[in-house]
Formats: C-alpha cells, structure tokens, sequence
C-alpha cells in the first residue's frame, strides 16, 4: 500500500472475495442483531446452600489461622477459667501435637457435650455484653474449629467432681469417646496433627515450621509478660519418642511486670527498661502502664521485636501506636549505636466500651474510640517519660563499654531551644 492506505492493484487482486453466501445477508438477521456465537452457551448453575460439613471446615480456617492461633486459643481459654499454672507442650514444634494443661476451674460434666459446638459460650448471652467484657473468649469459636483442623481431646475436672473425665471429640465436635480418668482439677486439652483435614495448610506449617514455632514463642511471652501473677511453662521435645524435652519459657508467676520482663528477656534488658504510669491526658480515660526502654545509648534493640502492646491485659496489633512509639524513642535516643527501636510493654487500660475488640476472628485488632486523641495523649505521656534523657551522655568506662546503668557517670546539658536560656558553647565535658 502507499503511504495513504490505499491498497495497490496486486494487493487488491490478492484479496480474497466473500462467498455468495456469506456477503448475502440473512432474511431473519436485523440490522442491529448480534453476530451469532460460535462458543456453546453455559447452563446458569442453581444456587444451592452449602452443606453444614464444607460450611464448618471453611470457617474453621478463619477462626485459626496457624499454629501460634491454636495455642493462643487454648492459653486465652486456660486464663479465662482462672488458671494460675499454664504448661504448653509441644512435640516436632507443634507439628505433631499441641497440649496446654492448666489448673483452672475445669468444665462441668454436663457442658462437655457442647463445649464444642460452634457459638456456644459462658463468656457472654447478649451482643450487648460486648460492652461489659471482661474475658478473652466470646464467640465460642476456638474448641469447635480445632476440632476441624485436628484430633481434639479434653480431660476435665472441677472441684465438685471425685474424678476427671476424657472426652475425645470428632471432626462435627460431637462426642467419639467418653471415659473416667484421674486427674486433679483442672483442664488439659490436646490438638493431634494441626491441620491434618487442610492439606495445604499442613504443607505450608511443614514448610515453614521454624518460622510458625517462632510466632507460636512469640505469644506466648506477650502472655507471660501481661500476666505476671501466672505461671507459664513452655516445652518442646523433637520427633521420636525418645527425644529429649527442653524448656523454652518459663515464668514463676505470683511477682511483679518486671520481674517477668527479667524472666522472659533477662537481667541486661529489664536494667534498661524504665517503669511507667502515665494518664494519657484529662477526659481520655486511659491509663497507661508498663515499661519502655530508658532513652539512652545502648539501651534500645536494633529491630522491634520487643514491643508488645496490650488493651486491657489483652495483647493487640497497635500499629499506629508503635509507630508514634518509634518515632518519639529517636527523637531522644539519637544515636548511631544501631538501637533504634525501644523495648516496650505497654498496657492501655480503659473502659470496656471505649473500644471494639469484634474485629477480627483472632482479636488482635481493636478499634479505639477517639482514636486521634488517645494517640495524642500517648506522644505526650512518652515525651515526658523520656524528655529528661534526652541531653543525657555516657561519659568514662561506662560509656565505652557500651553499658548504662544508676552508677556510670552521666552530664546533663540544659535544653536551649526554647531560648529562655543562654546557647550552650562547646561539647559535652566530663562531670
């Protein structure tokens, strides 16, 4: 063709002439009717309700979603029964089984039968209960969608009962078994082969097992840290049943927040730590209590691994607030020591109405009422608590071994900004 897009004579003599039939047009064919479908038209499926078995084990899934929400499930529920001595026992990192045995209240033998159906509770009767709650458990979820993903057996006693009861249940969370066991009061509850019914759930904890057993140690400590008058047990042993168990946490219970942090992170982590309670400002009703890193060299971590944040003694996911967190710790610890990030263990203490926890199946995320302000209050209360080592410099022995402690030698410089004060004129000198 030339460059006007006319077609030149040979090309016009190649072009291939239609058919009578197909340049004549149809007698039935309309101007506006559509060219007609080679593809074969698809039947609309009827829209049917899906089986209660396929509905159970799709929800299941949500409700807990990896290893470290089972245990999470079995801990809350132990502390709920007012447990002070919790042991959760793993075997292949959980793979295998899950056991959490605790000296609770225990279950009557009358409700064993519908501990594990799905929405059946103690915890709450009405949606207006929600607002006066005061467990960690509500929807009556956990028990029934374990009983999906693996082997769920309980054995139970309460103070009225002369012995326990065993109970194993099958996947509908219906009784398989029943019998007479001695036991002291209390509850163990044990989950065989997470995941089994999920194949692809189970590859993916096979996979990547270190990781999920990680999470798992991970909860486990925000649970030991907020509950110091508890006593927490962890142990694992390998495969085989010859395998050694080794004990990965262990709190003594019955003591203080810091004498907890000291148990779970060490002596050198709780002497840079600093416990605070601040009220997060007039007419917030928030309290807040725990303990941050001090703002000084070498006393924050170079990740933020340490945080743990809680509503209520209930550990949450408070992104914005470790944000604001973060941020005011390097306005105050402004050094090239690589510690960035403070250790913290904060519990916001409010009103029961003053936020939602029914957000997600795991509860992890809350929603605050008056958010904005309760974040304000929160930058206040830290910049007050680490305001006065914001000037603070390690000087002498101390401050080349990288250490801070009461004794070390320190030089506190007045802060100019404001310009009240005369600039200060050279470094910092020895005290």
């Amino acid at each position: 063709s030339d460059r006007t897009g006319r077609l030149s004579s040979s090309e016009v003599m190649a072009q291939p002439s239609p058919s009578t039939d197909e340049a004549r047009p149809s007698a039935t064919d309309g101007p506006d009717d559509p060219a007609p479908s080679t593809a074969l038209q698809k039947e609309a499926p009827s829209i049917r309700p899906i089986g209660a078995s396929s509905i159970h084990r799709i929800c299941s899934g949500q409700v807990v979603l990896d290893l470290a929400g089972a245990v999470k499930e079995l801990v809350e529920n132990a502390l709920d029964a007012g447990a002070t001595n919790i042991e959760v026992r793993l075997r292949d990192h959980g793979q295998e089984s899950v056991e959490v045995v605790d000296n609770g209240c225990g279950v009557k033998s009358d409700d064993l039968a519908m501990m594990t159906k799905k929405y059946a509770t103690s915890k709450i009767r009405h949606f207006e209960d929600l607002d006066a709650l005061a467990s960690f458990g509500f929807r009556g979820e956990a028990l029934s969608s374990l009983c999906a993903l693996g082997d769920l057996c309980v054995t139970t006693r309460t103070a009225d009962d002369d012995t326990a009861t065993r109970v194993e249940y099958d996947a509908e969370g219906d009784v398989r078994h029943r019998g007479v066991v001695a036991r002291s009061v209390g509850t163990t509850v044990s989950v065989q082969n997470v995941f089994a019914r999920l194949p692809v759930r189970r590859k993916e904890l096979a996979r990547n097992v270190k990781r999920e057993y990680g999470k798992l140690l991970h909860i486990l400590q925000a649970y030991a840290l907020v509950n110091p008058e508890v006593r927490i047990v962890c142990s694992h042993q390998g495969k085989g049943k010859n395998a050694p168990r080794q004990t990965v946490l262990n709190t003594q219970g019955g003591g203080s927040l810091r004498h907890s942090v000291a148990t779970v992170f060490g002596h050198k982590t709780v002497s840079a730590m600093l416990e605070v309670s601040e009220n997060l400002g007039e007419g917030c009703g928030v309290q807040m209590v725990g303990m941050v890193s001090k703002a000084s060299p070498g006393c924050g971590r170079g990740a933020g691994d340490r945080q743990f944040f809680f509503v209520n003694g209930r550990p949450v996911d408070l992104p914005k607030a470790a944000r604001v967190c973060n941020e005011t710790y390097r306005q105050y610890n402004q050094t090239t020591s690589g510690t960035p990030f403070p250790c913290v263990v904060l519990d916001l203490r409010l009103p029961t109405d003053a936020y939602d926890v029914n957000v997600t199946p795991d509860k992890r995320k809350v929603l605050l009422h008056g958010e904005s302000k309760v974040l304000a209050g929160f930058r206040a209360a830290l910049e007050k608590i680490w305001s006065p080592s914001g000037y603070t410099y390690a000087v002498g022995l101390a401050a080349a071994a990288g250490g801070v402690d009461g004794s070390e030698t320190t030089r506190r410089a007045d802060d100019a900004i404001g310009g009240d004060r005369d600039a200060i004129s050279g470094g910092p000198s020895a005290a």
